[in-house]
């Protein structure tokens, strides 16, 4: 990454701080072709149970489980936010303290959502279409900033052994998040 680059990011970050997010490093997506839709919806579920439960889910468990119902469950090739909504809604079915809900334009909810007076993490898509260097990618996002431009980034855990990945907001679409009720 570039110099340039680096002086065009935010100087303050708003949101949950990147600590929480260091234990998810180690979580690695190396299946090939990736199911990165499966990684974060598996870290945003974890991360809700541990919150809310103080329950650290096992991290095979529930990337077997989500697999099978969000990159295995249709016949197309990607994972797009109804996959990543339809796996973790599948998960959460009998719970009553969770639901799951998705947004196709992702930037205006993100802020919302990490601007809470209690923020929460979401499951945001990169597109290639958008210049995304991920590519069409998901990752978690858990802080966001404006730069001196007033340009929107998000700060993410990536499922490729980053969890402080910046990422401008421009290159985004889709996000799903789970809502504690």
């Amino acid at each position: 990454m570039t110099e340039q680059l680096k002086k065009t990011y935010p100087k303050k970050w708003i949101g949950l701080k990147p600590a929480r997010f260091r234990k998810y490093k180690n979580w690695i997506n190396a299946v090939k072709p990736g199911i990165c839709g499966t990684y974060v919806g598996a870290v945003i579920l974890h991360d809700a149970f541990n919150q809310k439960y103080g329950i650290d889910l096992e991290k095979e468990k529930l990337i077997a489980g989500l697999k099978t119902v969000i990159d295995d469950t249709f016949a197309y090739k990607g994972t797009f936010p109804w996959d990543v909504w339809h796996g973790l809604d599948w998960m959460l079915k009998e719970n009553d303290d969770f639901a799951v809900k998705m947004r196709i334009v992702a930037e205006k909810k993100v802020v919302s959502l990490l601007s809470r007076e209690h923020p929460i993490p979401v499951a945001v898509g990169t597109a290639t279409l958008f210049g995304s260097p991920y590519k069409n990618h998901w990752v978690v996002v858990y802080a966001y900033g404006y730069n001196e431009e007033n340009r929107l980034f998000f700060k993410a855990y990536d499922n490729h052994g980053r969890y402080t990945a910046i990422l401008p907001a421009s290159q985004t679409i889709g996000c799903v998040w789970i809502e504690s009720v």
